[in-house]
């Protein structure tokens, strides 16, 4: 459930809450104050204002219903447990949302590709032969992949790890040196304005 959505489901359970009724005398106390604004035409508009604040704090606060916190938090909960393929894209991990964008233009351009070749007259076997010498670049692709890795492998194999583990630990302190030094800075020049 989006904040929006959380606003307009508690905006419904606050609007079909019964009308308040004003305490006994607080229509007497508001006319007499109307009569006397309009006897005293020297009040400024911000006594006015004053006034007016001044009868509507009087007023007692209003309660809401004792299943409306429940309510509005098992709402809360339920969205928390619905799983993310079963809402919108926007709730997707980006990676799934790359995968799928990759496989949804592959998909879309193989059937869009197989329908002009089958409408031009092109043979089966053709189409399939043309397939396996464009898609060739994703077996050189996969073998490139496969090549870094093993690469990868070996380089990080022959660091002693004492000196992986140091260069983590530089990497990190120089990380919160940073952020500690962005800190300080934000707060001598920009708390005090």
């Amino acid at each position: 459930m989006t904040p929006e959505e959380l606003e307009k489901f508690i905006h419904r359970e606050l609007s079909a809450l019964p009308p308040r009724q004003a305490p006994a005398g607080f229509e007497a106390r508001l006319q007499a104050a109307v009569e006397a604004r309009l006897a005293l035409r020297t009040q400024s508009p911000e006594q006015i204002e004053q006034l007016v604040h001044r009868e509507l704090r009087s007023l007692p606060p209003r309660r809401a219903p004792r299943t409306l916190e429940a309510r509005v938090l098992a709402a809360i909960e339920h969205q928390a447990a619905v799983a993310w393929y079963h809402k919108s894209w926007s709730y997707w991990p980006a990676a799934v949302r790359a995968v799928f964008l990759v496989v949804a233009t592959a998909v879309t351009g193989a059937v869009m590709t197989a329908f002009y070749q089958m409408f031009t007259g092109v043979e089966l076997s053709t189409l399939v032969a043309q397939a396996g010498v464009k898609l060739n670049f994703l077996s050189k692709l996969y073998h490139a992949a496969v090549w870094i890795v093993d690469f990868a492998a070996n380089v990080f194999g022959s660091i002693p790890p004492l000196w992986l583990y140091g260069g983590l630990a530089l990497i990190a302190a120089l990380y919160a040196t940073l952020f500690g030094l962005g800190a300080a800075a934000y707060r001598t020049l920009y708390r005090h304005n």
